[in-house]
């Protein structure tokens, strides 16, 4: 677990130009939408691509692990965490690469509070996808709650920075900056 946090802690210190250099090269699609994300002009433009890129991000190539995601949603949206973390384990199992079980799962330890299976499924989600807006959000929110302000305060600002329309974010880094920058004289 502290490797992890650890792991996480240096990704934050890294400008995030080195950060984008370790994005894998690959789906021309995926590109397309997080470059388009970065620019959106409303909100609702940004949930309109948020939602293409999470429908791209969301196929894994095993008709099984699809079945298996779909089921895992259908327990997350029921409020079946506990269903959901099964599942999701089982896909990871299945289909180790496949960073939308890790971020998905990660979400499911964050509604239960479990920050430190969490963070170490934030940690494998960011490790295969950078750009994960979601798990850097959460990430920030974790940290918030952890008392680490000044690393929250980063990762909130890597996740505006992939989706400048994330809710409840901007309030939360607005309300972080003073404690972490300082106040202007």
């Amino acid at each position: 677990m502290k490797i992890a946090i650890l792991a996480l802690i240096g990704m934050l210190a890294a400008p995030a130009i080195a950060l984008a250099d370790t994005v894998p090269a690959g789906d021309p699609e995926l590109d397309r939408l997080y470059d388009r994300l970065a620019k959106a002009q409303s909100e609702k433009e940004a949930g309109n691509i948020a939602l293409a890129i999470e429908r791209v991000e969301l196929r894994s190539g095993s008709d099984t692990a699809d079945l298996l995601m779909d089921r895992a949603l259908t327990a997350m949206n029921a409020a079946n965490t506990n269903k959901a973390i099964k599942i999701l384990s089982a896909v990871i199992r299945l289909r180790p690469d496949y960073t939308a079980a890790w971020n998905k799962r990660a979400t499911a330890y964050y509604i239960k509070k479990d920050y430190n299976r969490s963070i170490a499924d934030v940690a494998e989600t960011l490790r295969r996808n950078p750009r994960e807006y979601g798990a850097w959000s959460g990430l920030g929110m974790m940290l918030v709650d952890m008392g680490d302000k000044k690393n929250a305060y980063e990762a909130l600002k890597r996740a505006l920075a992939i989706n400048p329309y994330i809710p409840g974010a901007r309030k939360v880094l607005d309300d972080l900056k003073s404690e972490v920058e300082g106040r202007d004289i």
